[in-house]
């Protein structure tokens, strides 16, 4: 949904920002402001949901969102307006390069790890770059060659953006199913296998645990184990597929009678979380409740059947 809205909202975007069309002031250029106003939320949007398959969102990306849209009118009235929403702007974008980059290692969808590259270079640059001149007001001063120049690179960006996204690899949006049995062929079974034995006998534990050391481990090649994991066992970044084996192991220490007095934050600590809050947001995705109400339940179970 964020791919097509970025893409349809390029338009309104170009109108307004070329010189070579003249809007008077009124309801048409007002709409058409705060349309191309939510492009950098929509990107930013469009990031998180292409690559984060944790979705999170923070009150402080909220914040920032609703300053980005508001002040895309209000600072066609106070300029100084328009700096501070630039900031918030380059905000969205260095932090978009921040998820790609930070999720490329662990990134299980072949098709996708190889879009990152593209997508960090071209589209992301190309919007910082706008972001810079607008801020320093340079893009007054430009040519207006430039701003066809940069109308077919938006039309080209957006066009392969959401070819891709929406019909090249539409995998990437919905989980594919785990692969069993006479679906997987017999080297990627065998192969399956050996990854789910070696994680069940601890390799799990190993602190920060990569797809490279995983390969080394089992004398095999990185992209077969990528494959493996995503195509073979259904995970589409290798962080939850370790998870798995941490929240199993959680779930064991928190319906543990002799560990009831242990706290929840120091058995996030021994199964390889570094806080509380992931560890929460992993364990509530995996079994459906918090670690609280996961250990309040199943120590009252147990309870009750010794009784």
């Amino acid at each position: 949904m964020a791919v097509v809205l970025l893409c349809l909202s390029f338009g309104p975007y170009l109108i307004v920002s070329s010189p070579s069309i003249d809007l008077t002031d009124g309801p048409v250029r007002i709409v058409l402001v705060m349309i191309a106003g939510v492009i950098p939320v929509l990107l930013y949007w469009a990031v998180i949901e292409l690559f984060q398959d944790d979705v999170f969102v923070r009150p402080w990306q909220i914040l920032i969102a609703v300053l980005i849209v508001g002040l895309a009118w209000l600072s066609q009235l106070q300029l100084q307006l328009g700096v501070v929403r630039g900031i918030c702007v380059l905000i969205f974008f260095f932090h978009s390069l921040w998820i790609v980059v930070s999720g490329q290692a662990g990134d299980l969808i072949e098709a996708r790890r190889r879009f990152r590259r593209w997508f960090l270079i071209w589209i992301l640059s190309l919007g910082i770059l706008i972001t810079g001149f607008e801020i320093t007001h340079l893009d007054k001063a430009l040519p207006v060659w430039v701003f066809s120049l940069q109308a077919s690179a938006f039309f080209l960006s957006a066009s392969a953006f959401l070819l891709w996204s929406v019909r090249v690899v539409p995998d990437i949006w919905i989980p594919r199913p785990p692969k069993r049995g006479d679906q997987a062929n017999p080297a990627q079974s065998a192969l399956m296998t050996r990854i789910e034995t070696a994680m069940s006998e601890g390799l799990w534990r190993c602190e920060r645990l990569t797809v490279a050391q995983v390969a080394a481990h089992l004398g095999t090649q990185e992209h077969r184990i990528r494959s493996a994991i995503n195509q073979g066992l259904g995970h589409r970044n290798f962080a939850s597929f370790v998870n798995a084996f941490r929240i199993q192991e959680a779930q064991s220490m928190l319906s543990s009678p002799e560990l009831a007095e242990r706290s929840v934050l120091s058995i996030a600590y021994d199964v390889g979380f570094s806080s509380l809050g992931p560890f929460n947001r992993a364990f509530r995705a995996q079994t459906g409740m918090t670690p609280s109400e996961f250990r309040k339940t199943h120590l009252h179970e147990t309870t009750r059947s010794r009784l």
